[in-house]
């Protein structure tokens, strides 16, 4: 067998369905992507991969909700960190067979790798990564929100091996990469994170949580492309009232005061569940990337200034004083431009708390100078509007149907020509939806809710009050979808209701903090899909655990290192005056007041029910579980 010599740091291709999204140019020095890294992918064919054993394009892939989880190898009895190098395509082709097998440490094969390689005179590492294996998808644990990128170092004792310099280079450089070529999002998470395991060890994680694995910012890209609702998940609105683009005079600018980190869905969860709002309040969101979100879009009432919803469209960056990058300000200042293209004149420069009636620190001092001196940067690429068949008002992925399942029913209701069931939302599926909402007789505005559903069950069927086939997921999918979630013993998977299904289902809904009642309905399904997406994967147990801290201090912003002490429960505190308005002294002490916060806001988030009595206890620390599961803390 012939191997292909590695002379630099480069990929190998490990997976079929995802590598769409990646096969492109390899980054190389002088390239109009980051010059620093050298990224070369090789093909799975130069490694003599197994082909996948399946179709795994029908997996639902959101990377852009999460970003990359990382990993190692661990101790294995056919990987010697001081062997040569040469055999490092057999040790790729080990981990495959070891997915294919369920022998491995997760039970599939890898998404990306990075390995380090020594001789047995002198240390010199040549990374390489294995890229994205389809079959990783399927790791419940991992995949969804994560994008499944992760990342495994070949220890030969777990977490005894310090990974090396350039290893830390290869994998900060495929963080980049993933950012820029594959829709990967800012998160960066070890596996011990997301799954009961000491992966990927305490050396490798040590640099997961220290940051060093950060990639630096990216230059200025020739175009920002504002991403649609449906690309992150959006809720659908729960009103949407329409503005004139003669009535904006103003563009304004806000800061979210959550951690850098936080999704464009927490943001929404917390405005409409704590706050009550029909929908996210901002217009637009820019993140510490220079990455623009659709909010309500361009001709919709916001809800981010009192008196100026109107007249002013808002646009938030993700994140507190002192986070604001380059990046942002370049595409605030490009959204700025569009705005002024998209009314017909040029809008004021404003920001939160210039606004009359609006007494805040809002945007903080960083934003608030810039905006005073002109919102000055050293470039403003060109932005693109999002797709206008999408309509701006949350359509695709719905808390009553995937886009899959109104791909399904649409084609279900006689649609021709037939849509692909791809779940991936366009143009064709929108006007499917609103075809299918003109045959029923509703508002053809190409959102699947509520009324709508209703509709479809009344005309074509399909659903039972009794659990069991429901219009949301049929009996095998429920089964196959409880299993996932850890149930013990597994469900048969044979689409047939009884007794253990009914209690599988009950159960499921309880880890979720939604009505047991055994009907997979929309509540249910939409909080099963946040579990995945940006859930904290933990088991619901009423213990304040590591797990369960490194899951609250992600979220609020404070170091995820599992213990709880003064800089964890100050963080907490400035979550909750940041997102509950619960007015807390922010002093670090864990007293009555704090835990009397966190009730009434899981109270708020959802719907726990708690005495809001002070008391720190089974119900409460359940609760946050729930929510934290939800990704609605």
């Amino acid at each position: 067998m012939t191997e292909v010599p590695i002379s630099r740091r480069q990929l190998l291709i490990g997976g079929t369905a995802a590598v769409s999204a990646l096969a492109v140019p390899a980054i190389r020095p002088g390239s109009s992507a980051r010059a620093a890294a050298v990224v070369d992918i090789i093909p799975r064919s130069h490694w003599l991969a197994l082909p996948a054993r399946e179709d795994l394009t029908k997996y639902s892939w959101t990377p852009w909700v999460g970003g990359v989880i990382v990993h190692h190898k661990g101790q294995t009895d056919t990987w010697d960190p001081a062997a040569n190098h040469a055999d490092c395509y057999q040790q790729l082709r080990d981990v495959q067979l070891e997915g294919f097998e369920g022998a491995g440490p997760t039970s599939r094969t890898t998404s990306w790798s990075a390995s380090t390689a020594s001789s047995s005179r002198a240390r010199h590492v040549r990374p390489v990564g294995c890229q994205r294996h389809g079959d990783a998808r399927r790791e419940p644990e991992l995949l969804r929100r994560h994008g499944n990128d992760r990342y495994e170092h070949p220890a030969r004792r777990l977490g005894d091996d310090v990974p090396s310099a350039a290893m830390v280079r290869a994998i900060r450089d495929l963080v980049g990469y993933l950012r820029q070529n594959g829709s990967a999002g800012p998160q960066i998470k070890g596996h011990r994170d997301v799954a009961t395991t000491e992966c990927p060890g305490n050396k490798l994680y040590a640099y997961v949580t220290g940051g060093q694995l950060e990639p630096p910012p990216s230059p200025p890209s020739a175009e920002v492309t504002i991403l649609p609702r449906w690309r992150w998940g959006a809720r659908p609105p729960r009103e949407v009232v329409r503005v004139a683009t003669g009535q904006r005079v103003g563009f304004t600018v806000h800061h979210s005061a959550s951690p850098p980190t936080a999704t464009v869905r927490a943001i929404q969860n917390y405005h409409m569940d704590s706050n009550g709002w029909s929908d996210i309040g901002y217009n637009f969101l820019v993140d510490t990337a220079g990455r623009v979100y659709e909010g309500r879009g361009w001709d919709v009432e916001g809800a981010h200034a009192s008196g100026h919803n109107v007249t002013h469209i808002g646009a938030c960056f993700i994140g507190s004083d002192g986070d604001v990058t380059t990046a942002a300000l370049r595409s605030l200042r490009a959204l700025y431009e569009r705005a002024n293209q998209h009314v017909g004149r040029t809008l004021a420069k404003t920001y939160h708390g210039q606004l009359p009636g609006n007494a805040t620190d809002c945007p903080g001092s960083q934003l608030r100078t810039w905006v005073q001196n002109g919102m000055m940067t050293d470039t403003v690429p060109p932005i693109s509007d999002t797709d206008p068949s999408n309509g701006g008002d949350g359509t695709g992925m719905t808390s009553v149907r995937s886009v899959a399942s109104q791909q399904k029913a649409v084609n279900q209701a006689g649609y021709v020509p037939a849509l692909d069931v791809d779940g991936l939302w366009g143009p064709k599926t929108y006007a499917g939806v609103k075809w299918v909402q003109g045959q029923l007789n509703v508002t053809a505005d190409g959102l699947w809710g509520p009324n709508t559903e209703a509709a479809y069950l009344a005309r074509y069927g399909g659903g039972t009050s009794a659990g069991g086939m429901t219009s949301v997921r049929s009996v095998a999918s429920q089964q196959t979808s409880v299993n996932r979630l850890g149930y013990a013993p597994p469900l048969a998977v044979d689409g047939i209701w009884g007794p253990s299904t009914d209690t599988g289902v009950r159960w499921l809904q309880g880890q979720l903090g939604v009505s047991a009642d055994g009907l997979w309905g929309p509540d249910t399904e939409a909080a099963y899909q946040a579990y995945f997406d940006e859930g904290a994967l933990l088991a619901v147990d009423g213990s304040f655990g590591p797990a369960t801290v490194r899951a609250l201090q992600r979220v609020t912003g404070a170091a995820v290192d599992g213990q709880w002490g003064p800089g964890s429960i100050k963080a907490l505190q400035r979550h909750l005056n940041t997102w509950s308005n619960a007015g807390l002294a922010v002093d670090g002490l864990w007293g009555a007041n704090t835990v009397k916060a966190v009730q009434r806001h899981l109270n708020a988030m959802i719907g726990a029910g708690l005495a809001v009595d002070g008391v720190w206890g089974y119900a409460t620390v359940t609760a946050l579980q729930k929510a934290l599961n939800r990704g609605r803390f």
